[in-house]
């Protein structure tokens, strides 16, 4: 079989079974850091200098795994961005593969008045200079490490995306499904990731409840509403990485987050397009608002919570993505395994509407291993006899 009918063999079936109209087998679903680098036996500094030889290095185990489609795979830096400002956010680990996100609140809980103003104001004239000072006194340094951020993120996010998904899809018939260009920010989520931190957010959302919501309304029309302006693409779907949603009540999920979420939403199915979710934590308690938005405009990437609860609750009317625990590929023998996936085929592929994976991103050294290929590989054999 050629490059292009593998391709078109397994992109057919990927669309028949998002649309609900008789898949022939569970799509498998690639989503990933960079472990797959340490499968071929890399670190990402010995191949992130070559595009080619950095999609190499990531597709590697497909020689062996089955895979339909990639929600994400890839790295949004380069291990040079630590060489180019301090201090750092984001970096890869002393294995050389883990990415490490070092959480650094800027904003301090009685500024939400300079939030509610002026967005722009409080982070160009407050935070910035508090966080990178030298970015302030030094303009040679901040011209040359400006540069070098900027040219560091668009080779990461878009020569080496593109290579990769070129290397996916002409050697093995692997289809993207996100568009990382098109990314959602809920501004609960925006507070949580860029201003506040993980305490400052859920202690300001019982101490400070008025002004984070109006932060959110103001964040809702200076950010999210100008994104929002141009039509969405058909496909690939646009995507949020959600956060802070698990940690709040459902109280707080169905006033603040889940208004700004709905409207996202329904801008998408109305482009007749949809959007993928990665439900980070727990949404078992707010599942429900799911029916409330067109059927199968989501595709609702199940993390902590069990993947046939999801189903039996929501994946009647939304497409859900899952089935696999990281820990239990790095745990677990494989005849346990494969006695679970039994259960989740047999119970998550009836009336189509799933996309199998892991619950979350295989990001360490170990994550990508014999059981993760022999999982994806028995899902696409069982879920075909079925």
């Amino acid at each position: 079989m050629t490059e292009n009918k593998l391709l078109e063999l397994k992109r057919d079936n990927l669309f028949r079974m998002m649309d609900r109209k008789g898949a022939d087998f569970v799509p498998t679903m690639l989503a990933s850091s960079c472990a797959q680098i340490a499968w071929a036996g890399k670190r990402v500094a010995d191949v992130i200098g070559d595009p080619m030889s950095y999609a190499e290095a990531m597709s590697d185990v497909l020689k062996e795994m089955w895979a339909d489609g990639n929600t994400f795979s890839g790295t949004l830096f380069t291990p040079d961005i630590e060489k180019y400002i301090e201090p750092v956010q984001n970096k890869f680990g002393p294995d050389g593969i883990t990415p490490e996100h070092l959480q650094m609140s800027m904003m301090k809980e009685d500024e939400y008045d300079l939030l509610i103003e002026d967005p722009s104001y409080l982070i160009s004239e407050v935070l910035l200079p508090r966080k990178y000072p030298r970015l302030f006194t030094d303009r040679e340094y901040a011209k040359e490490a400006l540069r070098n951020i900027a040219a560091d993120k668009a080779y990461s996010m878009a020569v080496l995306f593109s290579t990769l998904e070129k290397v996916l899809e002409e050697r093995y018939g692997v289809t993207g499904i996100v568009n990382f260009g098109g990314v959602f920010s809920n501004p609960c989520d925006t507070i949580f990731d860029n201003y506040r931190g993980f305490a400052g957010t859920l202690t300001d959302l019982r101490r400070h409840t008025d002004k984070f919501k109006a932060a959110c309304e103001t964040l809702w029309k200076t950010q999210n509403l100008p994104a929002m302006a141009r039509t969405p693409d058909k496909f690939p779907y646009a995507c949020h990485m959600t956060h802070i949603a698990p940690y709040m009540s459902p109280k707080q999920f169905n006033e603040i987050y889940w208004p700004y979420e709905k409207a996202w939403i329904e801008r998408a199915a109305a482009a007749e397009s949809r959007v993928w979710i990665m439900m980070e934590g727990s949404w078992k308690k707010v599942w429900e608002n799911f029916r409330d938005v067109p059927a199968d405009s989501c595709i609702l990437h199940v993390d902590d919570d069990d993947i046939i609860d999801a189903k039996k609750d929501v994946g009647d009317v939304q497409i859900i993505e899952g089935g696999l625990k990281v820990a239990s590929v790095r745990m677990d023998t494989f005849d346990t395994i494969r006695e679970e996936l039994k259960k989740v085929v047999d119970v998550c592929s009836e009336g189509d509407g799933f996309l199998f994976c892991t619950d979350k991103a295989w990001i360490s050294p170990g994550d990508v291993n014999q059981n993760l290929i022999d999982a994806f590989n028995f899902v696409h054999e069982y879920s075909q006899k079925k």
